[in-house]
Protein backbone atom coordinates (compact mmCIF):
# COMPACT_ATOMS: atom_id res chain seq x y z
CA UNK A 1 0.00 0.00 0.00
CA UNK A 2 1.58 3.38 -0.70
CA UNK A 3 2.00 6.33 1.21
CA UNK A 4 -0.22 8.47 -0.31
CA UNK A 5 -3.63 5.78 0.43
CA UNK A 6 -2.15 5.18 3.69
CA UNK A 7 -2.47 8.60 4.81
CA UNK A 8 -5.97 9.16 3.11
CA UNK A 9 -6.87 6.02 5.14
CA UNK A 10 -5.17 7.60 8.52
CA UNK A 11 -6.87 10.96 7.86
CA UNK A 12 -10.20 9.43 8.12
CA UNK A 13 -9.52 7.43 11.33
CA UNK A 14 -8.03 10.92 12.67
CA UNK A 15 -11.12 13.13 11.36
CA UNK A 16 -13.27 10.61 13.35
CA UNK A 17 -11.09 11.09 16.64
CA UNK A 18 -10.84 14.88 15.76
CA UNK A 19 -15.19 14.54 15.98
CA UNK A 20 -15.37 12.74 19.35
CA UNK A 21 -12.57 14.33 20.96
CA UNK A 22 -14.55 17.34 20.75
CA UNK A 23 -17.87 16.19 21.30
CA UNK A 24 -16.06 14.71 24.59
CA UNK A 25 -14.37 17.81 25.54
CA UNK A 26 -17.70 19.63 25.22
CA UNK A 27 -19.63 16.83 27.18
CA UNK A 28 -17.03 17.46 30.20
CA UNK A 29 -17.09 21.11 30.24
CA UNK A 30 -20.82 21.65 30.26
CA UNK A 31 -20.58 18.81 33.28
CA UNK A 32 -18.14 20.00 34.55
CA UNK A 33 -17.49 23.39 34.47
CA UNK A 34 -13.17 24.95 34.14
CA UNK A 35 -11.96 23.43 37.42
CA UNK A 36 -13.86 19.93 37.07
CA UNK A 37 -12.18 19.81 33.51
CA UNK A 38 -8.82 20.97 34.87
CA UNK A 39 -8.72 18.31 37.42
CA UNK A 40 -9.64 15.95 34.60
CA UNK A 41 -6.82 17.32 32.13
CA UNK A 42 -3.94 16.80 34.91
CA UNK A 43 -5.53 13.32 35.58
CA UNK A 44 -4.93 13.30 31.81
CA UNK A 45 -1.20 14.69 31.21
CA UNK A 46 -0.35 12.42 34.04
CA UNK A 47 -0.19 9.05 32.31
CA UNK A 48 1.08 10.97 29.10
CA UNK A 49 3.96 12.78 30.91
CA UNK A 50 4.88 9.80 32.87
CA UNK A 51 5.20 7.33 30.03
CA UNK A 52 7.35 9.83 28.14
CA UNK A 53 9.78 10.29 30.45
CA UNK A 54 9.77 6.31 32.57
CA UNK A 55 9.71 4.44 29.06
CA UNK A 56 13.64 5.05 28.89
CA UNK A 57 13.95 5.28 25.00
CA UNK A 58 12.00 1.59 24.33
CA UNK A 59 9.14 2.83 22.20
CA UNK A 60 11.43 4.55 19.65
CA UNK A 61 14.09 1.43 20.12
CA UNK A 62 10.63 -1.04 19.47
CA UNK A 63 10.01 0.86 16.34
CA UNK A 64 13.35 0.74 15.16
CA UNK A 65 14.20 -2.74 15.40
CA UNK A 66 10.71 -3.44 13.88
CA UNK A 67 11.36 -1.42 11.02
CA UNK A 68 14.91 -2.67 10.39
CA UNK A 69 12.99 -6.54 11.00
CA UNK A 70 16.25 -7.48 13.54
CA UNK A 71 13.39 -9.77 15.64
CA UNK A 72 10.66 -11.76 15.32
CA UNK A 73 7.44 -9.81 15.95
CA UNK A 74 6.23 -12.22 19.13
CA UNK A 75 9.38 -11.34 20.62
CA UNK A 76 8.89 -7.83 20.25
CA UNK A 77 5.26 -7.91 21.76
CA UNK A 78 6.52 -10.44 24.16
CA UNK A 79 9.36 -7.75 25.22
CA UNK A 80 6.86 -4.74 25.03
CA UNK A 81 4.49 -6.71 27.59
CA UNK A 82 7.34 -7.22 30.07
CA UNK A 83 8.58 -3.85 29.91
CA UNK A 84 5.05 -2.59 30.25
CA UNK A 85 4.10 -3.91 33.29
CA UNK A 86 7.67 -4.02 35.05
CA UNK A 87 8.03 0.05 34.16
CA UNK A 88 4.12 0.76 35.06
CA UNK A 89 3.78 -0.87 38.08
CA UNK A 90 7.35 0.47 39.76
CA UNK A 91 6.67 4.15 38.52
CA UNK A 92 3.14 3.79 40.22
CA UNK A 93 4.35 2.63 43.13
CA UNK A 94 6.95 5.68 43.21
CA UNK A 95 4.26 8.46 41.94
CA UNK A 96 2.20 6.60 44.86
CA UNK A 97 4.86 7.20 47.86
CA UNK A 98 5.39 10.90 46.28
CA UNK A 99 1.56 11.81 46.52
CA UNK A 100 1.83 13.88 49.51
CA UNK A 101 4.15 15.91 47.91
CA UNK A 102 2.67 16.30 44.19
CA UNK A 103 -0.94 16.38 45.44
CA UNK A 104 0.03 19.54 47.20
CA UNK A 105 2.01 21.03 44.59
CA UNK A 106 1.64 20.13 40.78
CA UNK A 107 -1.18 17.72 41.11
CA UNK A 108 -3.43 20.36 43.33
CA UNK A 109 -7.36 19.73 42.80
CA UNK A 110 -6.51 15.76 42.72
CA UNK A 111 -7.85 13.17 45.61
CA UNK A 112 -5.85 10.54 46.59
CA UNK A 113 -8.59 8.35 44.86
CA UNK A 114 -8.37 9.98 41.44
CA UNK A 115 -4.72 9.54 42.07
CA UNK A 116 -4.54 6.19 42.60
CA UNK A 117 -7.29 5.21 39.52
CA UNK A 118 -4.89 6.68 37.33
CA UNK A 119 -1.39 5.37 38.45
CA UNK A 120 -3.34 1.80 37.91
CA UNK A 121 -3.79 2.25 34.44
CA UNK A 122 -0.08 2.87 33.49
CA UNK A 123 1.13 -0.40 32.70
CA UNK A 124 -1.41 0.11 30.32
CA UNK A 125 -0.55 2.93 28.55
CA UNK A 126 2.85 1.51 28.21
CA UNK A 127 1.43 -1.85 26.47
CA UNK A 128 -0.67 0.45 23.98
CA UNK A 129 2.48 3.08 23.58
CA UNK A 130 4.88 0.51 22.69
CA UNK A 131 2.57 -1.69 20.47
CA UNK A 132 2.25 1.64 18.60
CA UNK A 133 5.86 1.82 17.94
CA UNK A 134 5.78 -1.62 16.80
CA UNK A 135 2.73 -0.67 14.70
CA UNK A 136 4.50 1.86 13.03
CA UNK A 137 7.55 0.23 12.48
CA UNK A 138 6.80 -2.45 10.78
CA UNK A 139 4.87 -0.50 8.10
CA UNK A 140 1.28 -1.10 9.77
CA UNK A 141 0.18 2.38 9.77
CA UNK A 142 -3.17 2.10 8.75
CA UNK A 143 -4.44 -0.63 10.75
CA UNK A 144 -2.55 1.87 13.78
CA UNK A 145 -4.42 4.63 12.50
CA UNK A 146 -8.04 1.57 12.70
CA UNK A 147 -6.83 1.06 16.13
CA UNK A 148 -6.57 4.54 17.62
CA UNK A 149 -10.12 5.05 16.15
CA UNK A 150 -11.28 2.53 18.29
CA UNK A 151 -9.38 3.65 21.07
CA UNK A 152 -10.72 7.13 21.10
CA UNK A 153 -14.24 5.41 21.07
CA UNK A 154 -13.63 3.40 24.19
CA UNK A 155 -12.84 6.79 25.75
CA UNK A 156 -15.53 8.90 24.22
CA UNK A 157 -18.42 5.72 25.41
CA UNK A 158 -15.84 5.80 29.30
CA UNK A 159 -16.93 9.87 29.11
CA UNK A 160 -20.69 9.49 27.83
CA UNK A 161 -21.52 6.56 30.20
CA UNK A 162 -19.96 7.95 33.88
CA UNK A 163 -21.30 11.13 32.89
CA UNK A 164 -25.08 9.90 32.10
CA UNK A 165 -24.23 7.07 35.10
CA UNK A 166 -22.51 9.63 37.49
CA UNK A 167 -23.74 13.19 36.92
CA UNK A 168 -20.77 15.96 37.30
CA UNK A 169 -18.31 13.30 39.20
CA UNK A 170 -15.39 13.79 37.91
CA UNK A 171 -13.74 11.11 39.90
CA UNK A 172 -16.35 8.98 38.09
CA UNK A 173 -15.21 9.79 34.70
CA UNK A 174 -11.21 9.03 36.25
CA UNK A 175 -12.73 5.70 36.76
CA UNK A 176 -13.95 5.22 33.29
CA UNK A 177 -11.25 6.43 31.17
CA UNK A 178 -8.74 4.20 33.35
CA UNK A 179 -11.11 1.04 32.80
CA UNK A 180 -10.70 2.47 28.48
CA UNK A 181 -7.34 2.22 28.82
CA UNK A 182 -7.31 -1.37 29.71
CA UNK A 183 -9.40 -2.34 27.12
CA UNK A 184 -7.47 -0.36 24.89
CA UNK A 185 -4.43 -1.95 25.77
CA UNK A 186 -6.08 -5.75 25.08
CA UNK A 187 -7.63 -4.78 22.11
CA UNK A 188 -4.11 -3.58 20.70
CA UNK A 189 -2.76 -7.39 21.31
CA UNK A 190 -5.63 -8.67 19.87
CA UNK A 191 -5.13 -6.42 16.98
CA UNK A 192 -1.44 -6.64 16.45
CA UNK A 193 -1.85 -10.68 16.14
CA UNK A 194 2.03 -11.65 16.47
CA UNK A 195 1.22 -14.34 19.31
CA UNK A 196 4.01 -14.56 22.46
CA UNK A 197 7.09 -15.97 23.77
CA UNK A 198 7.45 -17.01 26.83
CA UNK A 199 11.49 -17.53 26.90
CA UNK A 200 13.95 -15.79 29.19
CA UNK A 201 16.48 -15.83 26.92
CA UNK A 202 14.68 -14.44 24.17
CA UNK A 203 13.62 -11.12 25.90
CA UNK A 204 17.01 -10.76 27.34
CA UNK A 205 18.13 -10.57 24.00
CA UNK A 206 15.83 -8.14 22.72
CA UNK A 207 16.37 -5.82 25.92
CA UNK A 208 19.94 -6.11 25.24
CA UNK A 209 19.93 -4.95 21.97
CA UNK A 210 17.17 -2.23 22.69
CA UNK A 211 18.83 -0.83 25.30
CA UNK A 212 22.23 0.85 23.26
CA UNK A 213 19.76 2.76 20.97
CA UNK A 214 16.81 3.46 23.88
CA UNK A 215 19.93 5.43 25.69
CA UNK A 216 20.24 7.28 22.53
CA UNK A 217 16.74 8.46 22.33
CA UNK A 218 15.51 8.53 25.93
CA UNK A 219 16.92 12.14 26.55
CA UNK A 220 14.78 13.31 23.16
CA UNK A 221 11.48 11.24 23.90
CA UNK A 222 11.42 12.06 27.70
CA UNK A 223 12.25 15.85 27.51
CA UNK A 224 9.83 16.07 24.30
CA UNK A 225 7.36 14.79 26.41
CA UNK A 226 7.96 17.43 28.92
CA UNK A 227 7.70 20.21 26.74
CA UNK A 228 4.39 18.71 25.43
CA UNK A 229 3.04 18.02 28.86
CA UNK A 230 4.47 19.78 31.66
CA UNK A 231 2.69 23.02 30.92
CA UNK A 232 -0.39 21.64 32.56
CA UNK A 233 1.67 21.34 35.83
CA UNK A 234 3.38 24.37 35.71
CA UNK A 235 -0.31 26.54 35.37
CA UNK A 236 -2.34 24.06 37.79
CA UNK A 237 0.89 25.28 40.17
CA UNK A 238 0.54 28.79 39.56
CA UNK A 239 -2.64 29.24 38.91
CA UNK A 240 -5.24 26.50 39.78
CA UNK A 241 -7.52 23.45 38.20
CA UNK A 242 -9.86 26.16 36.81
CA UNK A 243 -7.15 28.09 34.81
CA UNK A 244 -6.07 24.08 33.58
CA UNK A 245 -9.62 23.80 32.51
CA UNK A 246 -10.02 26.82 30.38
CA UNK A 247 -6.53 26.62 29.24
CA UNK A 248 -7.35 22.71 28.23
CA UNK A 249 -10.16 23.26 25.48
CA UNK A 250 -7.28 25.78 24.05
CA UNK A 251 -4.67 23.21 24.04
CA UNK A 252 -6.85 20.11 23.24
CA UNK A 253 -8.07 21.88 19.98
CA UNK A 254 -4.59 22.97 18.80
CA UNK A 255 -3.52 19.46 19.32
CA UNK A 256 -6.08 18.14 17.05
CA UNK A 257 -4.08 19.15 14.38
CA UNK A 258 -1.64 16.28 14.77
CA UNK A 259 -3.95 14.25 13.76
CA UNK A 260 -3.72 15.20 10.22
CA UNK A 261 0.21 15.20 10.57
CA UNK A 262 0.55 11.94 12.37
CA UNK A 263 -1.21 9.55 9.70
CA UNK A 264 1.54 11.32 7.13
CA UNK A 265 4.41 10.66 9.62
CA UNK A 266 3.38 7.28 10.30
CA UNK A 267 3.10 6.45 6.61
CA UNK A 268 6.41 7.76 5.64
CA UNK A 269 8.68 6.55 8.90
CA UNK A 270 9.47 2.95 7.66
CA UNK A 271 10.22 4.71 4.15
CA UNK A 272 12.16 7.00 5.59
CA UNK A 273 14.00 4.76 7.66
CA UNK A 274 14.86 2.25 5.14
CA UNK A 275 15.45 4.13 1.58
CA UNK A 276 18.72 4.60 0.41
CA UNK A 277 20.07 8.15 1.94
CA UNK A 278 19.41 10.55 -1.49
CA UNK A 279 15.55 9.34 -1.03
CA UNK A 280 15.35 9.67 2.04
CA UNK A 281 16.06 13.20 2.41
CA UNK A 282 13.66 14.08 -1.28
CA UNK A 283 10.83 12.29 1.15
CA UNK A 284 11.59 13.80 4.02
CA UNK A 285 11.82 17.15 2.69
CA UNK A 286 9.00 16.88 0.58
CA UNK A 287 7.00 15.68 3.65
CA UNK A 288 7.55 18.26 5.83
CA UNK A 289 7.05 21.00 3.29
CA UNK A 290 3.07 19.13 2.24
CA UNK A 291 2.61 19.18 6.70
CA UNK A 292 3.51 23.09 6.53
CA UNK A 293 1.07 23.61 3.82
CA UNK A 294 -1.84 21.30 5.47
CA UNK A 295 -1.29 22.51 9.29
CA UNK A 296 -1.18 25.98 8.39
CA UNK A 297 -4.45 25.84 6.47
CA UNK A 298 -5.67 23.77 8.61
CA UNK A 299 -4.87 25.98 11.85
CA UNK A 300 -6.35 28.98 10.27
CA UNK A 301 -9.45 27.38 9.65
CA UNK A 302 -9.72 26.19 13.09
CA UNK A 303 -8.80 29.57 14.89
CA UNK A 304 -11.48 31.16 12.42
CA UNK A 305 -14.49 28.29 13.48
CA UNK A 306 -13.07 28.43 17.06
CA UNK A 307 -14.40 32.04 17.61
CA UNK A 308 -17.87 31.59 17.32
CA UNK A 309 -17.41 27.93 18.53
CA UNK A 310 -15.54 27.78 21.83
CA UNK A 311 -18.86 30.62 23.69
CA UNK A 312 -21.49 28.93 22.19
CA UNK A 313 -20.26 25.29 23.00
CA UNK A 314 -18.87 25.01 25.68
CA UNK A 315 -19.52 28.05 27.55
CA UNK A 316 -18.75 31.42 28.09
CA UNK A 317 -16.58 30.89 30.96
CA UNK A 318 -13.99 29.17 28.07
CA UNK A 319 -14.31 32.53 26.16
CA UNK A 320 -10.67 33.10 26.59
CA UNK A 321 -9.62 30.04 25.40
CA UNK A 322 -9.91 31.42 22.25
CA UNK A 323 -7.05 34.12 22.48
CA UNK A 324 -5.07 30.69 24.09
CA UNK A 325 -6.00 29.17 20.94
CA UNK A 326 -3.94 31.53 19.18
CA UNK A 327 -1.35 31.87 20.61
CA UNK A 328 -0.64 28.12 20.58
CA UNK A 329 -1.37 26.93 17.20
CA UNK A 330 1.95 28.57 15.34
CA UNK A 331 3.91 26.05 17.89
CA UNK A 332 1.60 23.70 16.99
CA UNK A 333 2.14 23.45 13.21
CA UNK A 334 6.06 24.44 13.42
CA UNK A 335 6.09 20.67 15.78
CA UNK A 336 4.47 19.26 13.21
CA UNK A 337 6.75 20.36 10.46
CA UNK A 338 9.56 19.14 12.35
CA UNK A 339 8.37 15.55 12.49
CA UNK A 340 9.81 13.96 9.40
CA UNK A 341 13.16 15.41 10.40
CA UNK A 342 13.44 13.54 13.53
CA UNK A 343 12.17 10.57 11.94
CA UNK A 344 15.56 11.16 9.10
CA UNK A 345 17.62 11.51 12.26
CA UNK A 346 16.61 8.43 14.30
CA UNK A 347 15.39 6.24 11.90
CA UNK A 348 17.73 6.93 8.52
CA UNK A 349 20.61 8.04 10.43
CA UNK A 350 20.56 5.94 13.73
CA UNK A 351 21.41 8.97 15.26
CA UNK A 352 18.60 9.64 17.92
CA UNK A 353 21.25 11.46 20.45
CA UNK A 354 20.94 14.10 17.74
CA UNK A 355 17.35 14.75 18.35
CA UNK A 356 17.86 13.99 21.97
CA UNK A 357 20.40 17.18 22.52
CA UNK A 358 17.70 19.37 20.38
CA UNK A 359 14.67 18.79 22.79
CA UNK A 360 16.73 18.89 26.10
CA UNK A 361 17.38 22.43 24.70
CA UNK A 362 13.46 22.95 24.15
CA UNK A 363 12.85 21.37 27.61
CA UNK A 364 15.41 23.60 29.79
CA UNK A 365 13.91 26.59 27.15
CA UNK A 366 9.87 25.73 27.78
CA UNK A 367 10.94 24.90 31.49
CA UNK A 368 12.26 28.55 31.73
CA UNK A 369 9.52 30.43 29.87
CA UNK A 370 6.74 28.68 32.05
CA UNK A 371 8.31 29.83 34.73
CA UNK A 372 8.92 33.31 34.08
CA UNK A 373 6.19 33.85 31.62
CA UNK A 374 3.06 31.70 33.65
CA UNK A 375 3.14 33.78 36.97
CA UNK A 376 2.77 37.17 35.22
CA UNK A 377 0.64 35.95 32.30
CA UNK A 378 -1.04 33.09 33.32
CA UNK A 379 -2.71 30.55 30.78
CA UNK A 380 -1.47 33.21 28.47
CA UNK A 381 2.11 32.88 29.15
CA UNK A 382 1.74 28.96 28.92
CA UNK A 383 0.40 29.29 25.50
CA UNK A 384 2.93 32.12 24.23
CA UNK A 385 6.08 29.54 26.44
CA UNK A 386 4.63 26.41 24.00
CA UNK A 387 5.37 28.08 20.68
CA UNK A 388 8.20 29.31 21.54
CA UNK A 389 9.67 26.19 22.91
CA UNK A 390 8.20 24.49 19.67
CA UNK A 391 9.66 26.86 17.68
CA UNK A 392 12.83 26.56 18.92
CA UNK A 393 12.79 22.87 17.19
CA UNK A 394 13.03 24.46 13.46
CA UNK A 395 15.40 26.31 14.47
CA UNK A 396 17.41 23.61 15.56
CA UNK A 397 16.80 21.12 12.32
CA UNK A 398 17.67 24.29 9.88
CA UNK A 399 20.87 24.10 11.12
CA UNK A 400 21.20 20.42 11.50
CA UNK A 401 19.77 18.84 8.44
CA UNK A 402 21.80 20.59 6.01
CA UNK A 403 25.04 19.98 7.64
CA UNK A 404 23.72 16.00 7.67
CA UNK A 405 22.24 15.71 3.67
CA UNK A 406 22.37 18.14 0.71
CA UNK A 407 19.04 19.38 1.73
CA UNK A 408 18.89 23.74 1.78
CA UNK A 409 16.84 25.43 3.59
CA UNK A 410 14.45 26.03 0.68
CA UNK A 411 14.16 22.41 0.03
CA UNK A 412 13.41 22.22 3.86
CA UNK A 413 10.88 24.91 4.19
CA UNK A 414 9.29 26.45 1.43
CA UNK A 415 6.47 24.77 -0.64
CA UNK A 416 7.09 24.97 -4.56
CA UNK A 417 4.51 24.39 -7.55
CA UNK A 418 5.82 20.46 -8.38
CA UNK A 419 4.74 19.97 -4.76
CA UNK A 420 1.43 20.69 -5.99
CA UNK A 421 1.00 18.59 -9.08
CA UNK A 422 2.55 15.84 -6.38
CA UNK A 423 -0.41 16.57 -4.16
CA UNK A 424 -3.24 16.45 -6.95
CA UNK A 425 -1.57 13.21 -8.09
CA UNK A 426 -0.97 11.44 -5.09
CA UNK A 427 -5.12 12.20 -3.58
CA UNK A 428 -6.35 11.18 -7.48
CA UNK A 429 -4.52 7.99 -7.12
CA UNK A 430 -5.16 7.17 -3.20
CA UNK A 431 -9.02 8.01 -4.25
CA UNK A 432 -9.54 5.46 -7.18
CA UNK A 433 -7.46 2.82 -5.26
CA UNK A 434 -9.35 3.16 -2.56
CA UNK A 435 -12.63 2.49 -4.59
CA UNK A 436 -10.64 -0.38 -6.20
CA UNK A 437 -10.24 -1.77 -2.58
CA UNK A 438 -13.39 -4.12 -1.54
CA UNK A 439 -15.04 -3.28 1.37
CA UNK A 440 -13.80 -4.11 4.45
CA UNK A 441 -10.09 -5.19 3.26
CA UNK A 442 -7.46 -4.36 5.52
CA UNK A 443 -3.72 -4.21 4.83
Amino acid sequence: MGIARKSILGFGGQVYMLAIGIVSTIIVARLLGAEGKGVLAVVAAIPSLAVGVASFGLGPSLAYMAGKDKFPAKDLVSSAIAWSLVLGSTLGMVVWLLRDLLLSSILRGLSPEDLAVALLALPAVYISTFLGALFIGHDRAVAFAGLQAVVATLNFVAVVAASLLFPRDSSAIVVALSIANWLGAVWSLAVYRAGLTLSPTRLIRVTRTATPYAAKSYVGQATSMFFLRADVFFLNYYAGPAAVGVYSVATSLAEKLWLLSNPVSSAVYSRITGAERHDAVRLTTLTSRSLLVLNGIAAVALFLIAIPLIPLVYGTQFSNAIWYLGLLLPGVVVYAVCQPYSQFFVGQLGRPGITSSLSAVMMVLSAVLYVVLIPVFGPSGAALGSTLSYSSALIGYAWLMPKASSATLREMLVPTRADIAIYKSLAVSAIQRIKRTPSGSVE
